[in-house]
């Protein structure tokens, strides 16, 4: 069942990312074009909005679990853009909103009968009351857990991830230069081959030229650092 469902939410939130976006490039420019990348992350919208459901939900409500996270996935990614918030690979996205939803579609979409019984992480057998019959109401009480988890997980990470980078932020490590972010960050920072460009002589030379700007900085830093010792 948990394999099944896996592997059903991935092809569903792939293939569904993929259509939405085709529908979208299709009604903003007149042609509609194919986004592998896009249906790649919707595959990991699929997977992750199926994680907490994928031992007490049935085939079906996989399928309908990851059309939906794909769709939150592409909502959140407009979103983020419309909001100039920089997540090039669509993290939170993927990972925050589909988690958040696939939490929530855990109790959503529980196999119990109606919304009444509750199976949980009971797998096939529903959650029990004292008497070993099926719990009354369990699935409001199991609904309420989950929403309290998501509450939980959001505090928690605001908290960490404000105490992580308040810091950097105050210090001005948080954004690269206008200049690094302009000439991109695999010339200016990382080894002067790149895997996913074509280098033209240009490129090549201007290359050379950020390289000989580096080592001219290094060997000033270099003197400065030697000048120190020697005034100490």
């Amino acid at each position: 069942q948990v394999a099944m469902n896996t592997t059903l939410a991935a092809a569903a939130g792939g293939l569904s990312v993929f259509v939405l976006r085709a529908v979208i490039s299709w009604r903003m420019t007149g042609r509609g074009s194919y986004d592998i990348s896009g249906m790649c992350n919707g595959i990991l919208a699929g997977l992750v909005s199926i994680t907490a459901g994928c031992g007490n939900v049935e085939c079906g409500s996989a399928v309908v679990i990851a059309i939906m996270g794909g769709a939150f996935y592409q909502g959140a990614s407009m979103l983020l853009i419309r909001l100039r918030i920089d997540d090039p690979i669509d993290a939170f996205p993927v990972h925050g909103v589909c988690g958040a939803w696939g939490v929530l579609a855990a109790a959503l979409f529980d196999w119990g009968d109606g919304v009444d019984n509750y199976h949980g992480w009971s797998g096939f057998a529903c959650v029990q009351d004292d008497d070993g019959n099926c719990m009354k109401g369990a699935f409001a009480q199991g609904l309420v857990a989950n929403v309290c988890e998501i509450l939980m997980i959001v505090a928690w990470t605001t908290f960490w991830t404000a105490a992580l980078f308040t810091p950097f932020k105050l210090l001005g490590w948080l954004t690269a230069s206008e200049q690094t972010q302009l000439k991109g960050f695999d010339p200016v920072k990382h080894h002067v081959s790149k895997a996913y460009m074509v280098e033209t002589q240009n490129d090549k030379a201007e290359l050379r030229k950020q390289e000989a700007e580096e080592a001219e900085r290094a060997a000033e830093r270099t003197e400065a650092e030697k000048a120190k010792k020697k005034k100490f």
